[in-house]
């Protein structure tokens, strides 16, 4: 029987709950260390007592049951020399037992990889960057969220302003800031003597030394408001007030940022080195460069210079963002009548050099934007061009390259739909920037994951692509190109015999970063809805086929940032996507999720879904590719196979980094064709004859005797399994990069009217977009999310690349028309029909 508190101790308990809550919401560190010590105290009261109780327990046996107990411990300690012998034997019978399996039994192949969490460098291209840095005592550490913080600070103000405090007690760093004395660079000078002879020889006033000076003056004057209005204002006041203010600000749209210690602690070791670190993220959110700058200051490790686009310079979040080591470029150096603008580049190419040799650290975006899509964008190679020709030229001797990515649970800059149904982009206001502010501190974005690759040395990567790179003369280094002039990249920095380096090692970064990125719950549903469950599906099948992705995903080293029963993920995810994107409906007693796959919610869930599509592209190229062969006789000839996944991967050139630049194409088309093979069982081995033919080519590796040179080669077959499971999974990986082929077939088709005439982007892209929407319509197109304004311009582009069409510039304004071609519309069909062979057939 549970008898009733009296009213007066109800009342008291009730206030002492309320007092309690409101002491532990002003001050949450006091609090936490003064419950720490009340347990601490029960617990050792209570241990005491127990001890006290056993002492002085009177025993309730006697004589007997000592002897009675020592008898039993002998009787135990035979019984126990028996149990030992008997599993001895037990073990001699088991071992043979497992020998004898192992010798009849054909090998596991289903082989699961220990699983690294620390993202290291290439092996092939920086194997000393590789071996360094890496504690592997911190490999598989927890992962930290950087909301929770433990304060290890005694007395009244480390107490009850713990956070106040924290900040203060913050590491503190020498910021070099740049100053006038880089107008007086050899550089800036030049490109002032060079801007003043082209705008003399336009007035055609070459003889006028008073006019000559005048325009040098306006000039330099003009270089010296470049370089004020572009220079960073990095302040330690304005990083410890920022940081407190992120703190408290974060975690109300946020429940977490997580990061892995062992990352961190890579970073950390890399900061001692003393050479400058640049920070190479890709590009999701504006969140980015806030969340890196706070995951770095509070982990003693120098915030870096960020390189922002001018359409950021607003008033006071201009300033603040400067104040937190912000410098503005253009985003499109736009050339000055008719001629390049020498002076902005100097400027910015001095200026990031200056900063390089002050011991700053660097962070710029290599996509040069926030992806559309969600899929890893091209490389831009202006600002890396710089970094580069800052080492080739002396000006540092090394750099640290530190690949980052970031993933969101949900995007907390909303989505990108209307830019992609062939809207402009609306550009950053005060007014748009306090607005989404507001949304976003209303709204719940769940977690963020924050992963960086092991830094690796510039250097190194340099000599793995071009050993030679030291002895190239400084004239060769200067030569001029003839490349845009609205780029760094190809101007007077940078040497036509290493733009395949700059190209190499920047994709190497965005492939790195790729590979990196965490799937967040979110991702994953979208993707199995996307590519398996367009018409809905159980929860309860949707989750045994979550169960087999995370399998896949394991396998492959992949990261995944949610852990739980695969019906929990789905809920969470379910939740966090929204009814806009995702339905939940019940039939017959059946929970069913249901996907929202008509425009333009289909493009808002997809770009979810392209987080994880470049880690199938792959496996999704081989299955359109078998797709796409004869196989009536029932086998698939290998080199035929091949020469369908290279000529598809050509295709996709713009949407996919498909390997490291260090590696080869066919060999990893090879390695993902065998790996399909093993763990999915897509094809029946090959036939004996070409299993001979194998055996000779392998022999020939090892043996010196020329004899069997004239043997003639034999290509492998392959025989399709025709298991429904199989065939399933060919299915769903085909299905996978299927929406990319149907805007290039449909751009293809489209640019065929225009043959006889010259055509805006703009309207191109809107032509393009219409027929794509027309054939949707019409069902001639199957998926909503080929609608997409990214990746028509990436048809575009391929489009010049094999040389059919033309683009030119005017001004702000890009124009597209066919080459000078014998039979235009012939050759468009050709393109276009090479494109659509790839779509749909039956399996």
């Amino acid at each position: 029987m549970i008898l009733p508190l009296p009213p007066s101790m109800e009342t008291s308990i009730l206030e002492l709950v309320i007092f309690t809550g409101f002491l532990y919401w002003l001050c949450p560190s006091f609090m936490n260390s003064l419950l720490e010590r009340i347990a601490r105290m029960v617990d050792i009261v209570t241990s005491r007592m127990f001890e006290s109780f056993n002492r002085f327990s009177p025993s309730k046996t006697g004589q007997t049951d000592s002897i009675t107990s020592y008898g039993k411990t002998k009787r135990f300690s035979r019984e126990q020399r028996c149990k030992k012998a008997i599993s001895r034997e037990a073990d001699i019978k088991t071992r043979e037992s497992q020998l004898l399996e192992i010798k009849e039994k054909t090998p596991n192949l289903h082989l699961t990889r220990p699983k690294s969490f620390l993202r290291l460098a290439c092996r092939n291209c920086t194997f000393t960057s590789h071996e360094s840095l890496v504690n592997k005592t911190t490999e598989r550490m927890a992962l930290q969220n950087m909301f929770i913080r433990h304060y290890p600070y005694d007395g009244i103000i480390g107490r009850y302003f713990s956070d106040i405090y924290y900040n203060w007690k913050a590491k503190e760093f020498d910021y070099i800031l740049a100053n006038d004395s880089l107008l007086d660079d050899e550089s800036v000078k030049n490109s002032v003597e060079l801007m003043t002879r082209e705008q003399i020889e336009d007035t055609k006033k070459e003889g006028d030394e008073e006019f000559y000076e005048k325009l040098k003056k306006l000039n330099s004057e003009r270089a010296k408001r470049l370089l004020y209005t572009m220079k960073s204002a990095l302040s330690d006041y304005v990083l410890r007030c920022s940081n407190w203010f992120f703190h408290k600000m974060f975690p109300l749209f946020l429940n977490s940022v997580l990061v892995h210690p062992g990352q961190i602690s890579m970073i950390q070791e890399a900061s001692k080195s003393g050479l400058p670190l640049i920070f190479l993220p890709l590009h999701r959110s504006h969140l980015d460069y806030l969340l890196l700058t706070y995951i770095l200051f509070n982990h003693g490790i120098k915030p870096p210079l960020v390189a922002a686009g001018d359409n950021l310079k607003l008033p006071f979040f201009g300033q603040v963002l400067k104040g937190l080591g912000a410098f503005y470029i253009k985003r499109r150096i736009d050339p000055i009548e008719g001629r390049k603008d020498h002076i902005y580049k100097a400027i910015l190419q001095t200026y990031i050099k200056h900063s390089l040799k002050s011991g700053h650290n660097i962070e710029f975006f290599i996509e040069g934007g926030r992806t559309r899509t969600g899929k890893p964008l091209m490389p831009k190679y202006g600002i890396f061009s710089v970094i580069v020709d800052s080492l080739l030229d002396g000006t540092i001797e090394d750099a640290l390259l530190v690949p980052v990515s970031m993933n969101y649970d949900k995007l907390v800059d909303g989505n990108f739909t209307r830019e992609q149904l062939g809207e402009p982009k609306k550009m950053e206001s005060v007014w748009s920037t306090i607005k989404s502010l507001w949304m976003s501190i209303n709204g719940d974005f769940g977690m963020v994951k924050v992963d960086f690759n092991q830094p690796c040395s510039l250097r190194e990567m340099i000599k793995a692509f071009k050993p030679d790179v030291e002895n190239i003369p400084i004239e060769v280094r200067t030569h001029r190109s003839t490349c845009s002039v609205s780029s760094i990249y190809g101007t007077d920095v940078v040497a036509n015999t290493n733009k395949s380096v700059i190209e190499n090692i920047s994709r190497h970064v965005v492939y790195d970063a790729s590979q990196s990125t965490s799937v967040m719950a979110t991702d994953a549903v979208a993707f199995l809805l996307l590519t398996r469950y367009r018409n809905g599906v159980s929860i309860e099948e949707l989750a045994t086929a979550l169960d087999t992705l995370r399998q896949d995903l394991d396998f492959s080293q992949k990261e995944l940032s949610f852990q739980g029963k695969s019906v929990d993920v789905i809920n969470y995810a379910v939740d966090m996507l929204g009814p806009s994107l995702v339905q939940k409906e019940k039939v017959e007693s059946q929970e069913i999720i249901k996907p929202r796959i008509e425009l333009p919610n289909s493009i808002e869930l997809s770009y979810y879904s392209n987080i994880l599509v470049p880690h199938f592209a792959l496996d999704s190229v081989i299955a359109l590719a078998i797709n796409s062969l004869d196989r009536s006789s029932g086998f698939i000839q290998a080199d035929h196979l091949m020469e369908a996944a290279t000529e598809l991967c050509n295709i996709l050139q713009y949407e996919f980094i498909f390997c490291k630049p260090c590696q080869t194409l066919d060999n990893t088309i090879q390695c993902y064709l065998d790996d399909l093979i093993y763990r999915k069982n897509l094809f029946i081995m090959e036939d004996e004859s070409a299993m001979q033919s194998r055996s000779r080519r392998m022999a020939r590796q090892f043996d010196d005797d020329d004899d069997d040179e004239n043997i003639p080669y034999i290509s492998p077959k392959y025989q399709l399994n025709n298991d429904p499971k199989v065939l399933e999974y060919l299915e769903f990986y085909r299905v996978i990069i299927l929406p990319l082929l149907e805007c290039y077939a449909v751009s293809a088709q489209t640019i065929i009217s225009l043959t006889d005439e010259t055509i805006l982007e703009t309207d191109l892209i809107k032509d393009i977009l219409d027929n794509l929407q027309m054939q949707l319509l019409n069902n001639s197109v199957l998926y909503s999310e080929s609608v997409s304004t990214d990746t028509v311009r990436n048809a575009l582009k391929l489009f010049v690349t094999w040389g059919i069409l033309e683009c030119h510039n005017e001004g702000k304004l890009r124009l597209y028309y066919f080459r000078e071609l014998e039979d235009k519309k012939e050759i468009a069909k050709d393109m276009h029909n090479l494109i659509n062979k790839y779509r749909p057939k039956a399996m």
